[in-house]
């Protein structure tokens, strides 16, 4: 009798000590795993830099499907639009648990401050998905530089980039060879180097193809400089005008930052970066449509990028 009592205790012990290790083997890839607050993701780049597309949506893609060849067909689908990448490929850059991708953008201010420019969004299902116009809406520059695109490059003097800029302090005027006629009224100028507190200042006079003039600057004595023109801001308030079939009736407006609703918009209140937040869940291609981008108008932003990335 004792034998058999002793043989139930050993088993009962040896069920005992198998179930504690399976807890302990179920329990620790749990207690390691990264929550999902600690996902990365990098920046795609979703518009390479470039100027407006077109004049209007309409010249871009003509839904009525009168004009052959941007009917908005899976088969006309422009070359530049973006292939979003599957959580299998996120081609290096992270991912996240959820479908919304958050937007960002940037552009050169031609014009001062507060240059500006439109949008629309559409995308694209697999296998033959019509065009979807997700929204339309408008972009407005902020003050924040972009220094360095996420997916690297200069952004900062992509017109003209000069390391010799001959300073004249009694009249305020930059001379330099490599100027040509791109520079203009209303566009800034980085001004770095000895003698100068570094600084974004907008040129005031163009006096010729080699020559311009900047107010406030802080050198006192004539001196050679950096200047770098046009530098790329980041977009600081983002408009939403129009959300087509993508947002639920009743969702709200997306311009009030209500994150449950398809399409959202975080806006800087200090001219900083400002953010669109899109759902994109079904989607294989997306295109940011820009125009009323035309610098020369005197209040319109150019050489826009957008870049994205999963939210």
């Amino acid at each position: 009798m004792k034998t058999i009592r002793y043989g139930k205790t050993m088993a009962a012990i040896a069920m005992l000590l198998l179930l504690g290790v399976t807890i302990f083997l179920c329990v620790m890839p749990l207690a390691k795993a990264e929550p999902i607050d600690t996902y990365h993701s990098g920046w795609h780049l979703v518009r390479a830099t470039a100027s407006e597309d077109s004049s209007s949506f309409a010249d871009e893609y003509d839904l009525t499907g009168v004009t052959s060849g941007i009917s908005g067909t899976f088969a006309d689908m422009n070359s530049s639009a973006f292939h979003i990448p599957s959580r299998n490929d996120s081609q290096g850059k992270g991912t996240s648990p959820g479908t919304k991708w958050v937007f960002a953008f940037s552009a050169e201010a031609f014009n001062a401050e507060d240059d500006t420019f439109s949008f629309n969004l559409v995308g694209w299902a697999k296998d033959n998905g019509m065009l979807h116009n997700i929204a339309e809406g408008s972009c407005t520059l902020g003050t924040q530089a972009v220094g360095t695109y996420p997916h690297g490059g200069d952004a900062l003097g992509r017109t003209i980039s000069s390391v010799a800029a001959v300073y004249t302090h009694a009249d305020l005027t930059f001379t330099m060879t490599d100027l040509l006629g791109d520079a203009a009224v209303g566009m800034y100028a980085r001004v770095t180097g000895t003698g100068f507190v570094n600084a974004l200042i907008p040129i005031t006079t163009v006096t010729s193809n080699d020559s311009f003039v900047c107010s406030t600057l802080s050198s006192t004595e004539n001196c050679t400089a950096t200047v770098q023109i046009n530098p790329a801001f980041w977009v600081d308030t983002i408009a939403v005008d129009e959300l087509t079939k993508w947002s639920p009736a009743g969702a709200g407006d997306a311009n009030t930052n209500m994150m449950g609703v398809n399409v959202a918009v975080l806006n800087s209140g200090d001219n900083e970066v400002g953010l669109l937040i899109v759902d994109l869940a079904g989607l294989e291609y997306i295109q940011f449509i820009i125009y009323d981008a035309d610098a020369a108008t005197n209040e319109e932003a150019g050489f826009i990028t957008v870049l994205g990335r999963p939210y």
